[in-house]
């Protein structure tokens, strides 16, 4: 290695400073680096797009655990609240008696049942047999035949003329966009249970649904543009391009209410551009959670920004072994555990309302630790080096301050934008099973059939499936109940 040879005593100190910055920036990749290869899995993050990034924005939500329940001897985790406590009552039944062999009753008397319960799963191929009513009158034979019209349903343009029921269709969508199997393993698994149906078939039903769906998802979408505060977040995809060597990168946008009824809505774009924010977004006149992305910063409504990204930038800090970044950590902490406690107190009264004040009283404390936050991250500022990740994480902090400091305004907003965050997890999984999306169309019907309402659990595929194939082994008759009910919700909604 050649060394430069200096003139004077200030180039030195100059070169040597540089080489200190540029040392200090290659361990803390290094440090990075080792994390992906050899630390937990929660520190794992490699990205599947084609852009290099050292810091990559990960797409998951803050990570707070639950906090340990205090019993006499030793310390108890809470109990997830999906944790099955007891069988649900509106699952079909079927009773089985087991009797006691003849010979060891012989001479007793019945006196009653020793009852219980255990879940089973029964789904599975089967054939309606319709037979359409026929007609003549013997008497008069120019009045012709009159035949019982054929069945129909919502649906009449996926499985009206078709030798597939609604309850078919329904679940191979739903594998395809619910449970990520491409059509392709679709058709092997029919063919394996004896019914040889090609992919391409498959292919043309998951695509009539979508079109069947398409004005459900509009008007859900302009129930969403009507909310006062939306979540807003956007994912990658694969989209193979005619042609091209390798796939594209596009992206599913996301709508999510913060308020009122949970409706999302997603939107499929080749692009991350401004232009796509502002035309899913141009119009609205409330107010936005989502991250730092410039492609928000020039809508014309309020913004509210998420602190679980700014808590990432100081947990990166924290792991490279910079320990000014932890107190400021401990503030983030502290304003997420006040707004657990909100929450938990307003699970108990169950009304969105009680919420809002839970959260209103408990603000109060939060503006507080914000104030000291900000104060301690423009001390910091002045005395770390612009390249160190204690200043980037500070710098990161103080651009985006108002946005931050909003959430203690209005008690509706959240603090962070996980709810909206949370939605690509299930991307993620299609992504690494079905690779990419065909075409624009194809990616549009996939955000179509993503799109969740009222009560966002259930998906509208999810909604049929539950509908459809689930209670498969009841009469035609009582589906066709079900049937009715969703054509009120497309009314209705």
């Amino acid at each position: 290695m050649v060394l430069p040879e200096f003139t004077t005593l200030a180039e030195a100190r100059d070169a040597i400073r540089d080489l200190a910055e540029e040392v200090e920036k290659l361990s803390n990749e290094l440090a990075w680096f080792k994390r992906q290869m050899f630390g937990s899995k929660t520190e794992h993050y490699i990205p599947e797009d084609d852009t290099p990034s050292l810091f990559p924005e990960e797409e998951e939500e803050a990570p707070i655990e639950k906090a340990p329940q205090k019993v006499s001897e030793h310390e108890r985790r809470v109990r997830q609240p999906n944790a099955l406590s007891e069988i649900p009552s509106d699952l079909p039944r079927e009773e089985r008696i087991i009797d006691v062999p003849e010979e060891k009753r012989q001479g007793m008397t019945l006196i009653g049942y020793e009852e219980s319960e255990r879940i089973a799963y029964r789904t599975g191929l089967y054939v309606i047999h319709f037979k359409r009513a026929k007609y003549a009158d013997p008497s008069d034979a120019l009045r012709g035949v009159v035949t019982a019209p054929a069945p129909g349903d919502v649906f009449d343009s996926v499985s009206g003329r078709t030798r597939y029921d609604i309850s078919f269709v329904a679940k191979v969508a739903a594998d395809k966009v619910e449970n990520a199997i491409p059509l392709e393993r679709q058709a092997r698994m029919f063919s394996s249970d004896g019914l040889p149906v090609a992919p391409s078939t498959l292919e043309d039903l998951y695509k009539r649904t979508a079109d069947a769906l398409l004005p459900l998802y509009e008007r859900m979408v302009d129930r969403i543009m009507q909310c006062d505060i939306l979540h807003a977040d956007e994912t990658f995809i694969k989209l193979m391009v005619k042609g091209a060597k390798k796939c594209k990168q596009a992206y599913l946008w996301c709508r999510l209410t913060g308020v009122g009824p949970p409706m999302i809505a997603f939107h499929f774009s080749p692009s991350r551009s401004r232009d796509v924010a502002k035309s899913l977004l141009g119009d609205y006149s409330g107010t936005i959670i989502r991250d730092s992305y410039a492609a928000y910063e020039k809508l014309d409504c309020e913004v509210a920004c998420c602190w679980a990204h700014a808590r990432r930038r100081f947990l990166q800090a924290v792991e490279n072994g910079y320990g000014k970044a932890e107190p400021l950590l401990k503030i983030i902490q502290e304003l997420y555990q006040i707004e657990r406690v909100a929450k938990e107190r307003a699970e108990k009264k169950g009304t969105e309302t009680a919420l809002f004040q839970e959260r209103k009283n408990a603000r109060r404390q939060s503006q507080k630790l914000v104030q000291e936050f900000f104060a301690q991250c423009r001390v910091l500022k002045e005395s770390e080096r612009p390249s160190s990740p204690v200043a980037q994480a500070v710098s990161y902090a103080l651009n985006i301050e108002e946005e931050l400091k909003k959430f203690l305004k209005d008690s509706r907003l959240n603090i962070d934008n996980n709810p909206a965050e949370r939605l690509n997890r299930g991307i993620a999984i299609i992504r690494k099973n079905c690779l990419f999306a065909g075409s624009e169309a194809g990616g549009q019907r996939l955000a179509i059939l993503l799109c969740k309402s009222q009560g966002a659990e259930p998906s509208i595929l999810r909604f049929l499936f539950i509908f459809f194939v689930r209670p498969s082994f009841l009469p035609y008759e009582t589906k066709k109940l079900h049937l009715q009910f969703l054509a009120v919700l497309f009314q209705n909604l």
